[in-house]
């Protein structure tokens, strides 16, 4: 069997994921090596761990990811590609200057 539930461990997490979602119930995949955290009323992978160890991380990581929360999370997505877009247009306008300024020392 792949997926070893995971009950007890040092810093309760399995207890404190409960606490986030009571269907959130912990595993660790053997075939993978990760932490996947399940749905105990559909038996579907809600996400699996992206940290190797289990810690405070992996409860907040938890909270984060909340259905709830996914419009503050879609938003935040947007702001940082509504960023990425402004520093690529201004680095691109910045060598455009660049290259017309050349251009004119040349002449």
């Amino acid at each position: 069997m792949a997926l070893v539930p995971v009950t007890n461990d040092l810093f309760d997490i399995a207890w404190r994921l409960r606490a986030v979602n009571d269907d959130y119930r912990l595993f660790y995949n053997t075939l993978s090596a990760k932490y996947e955290v399940h749905s105990a009323e559909r038996g579907t992978v809600q996400f699996v761990v992206p940290f190797d160890a289990l810690d405070a991380r992996t409860v907040e990581y938890a909270r984060r990811t909340r259905v709830q929360n996914a419009r503050e999370i879609f938003d935040e997505i947007e702001r940082a590609n509504a960023a990425a877009d402004k520093l690529l247009a201004r680095k691109k306008a910045e060598r455009a200057l660049q290259a017309v300024s050349e251009r004119r020392s040349n002449e």
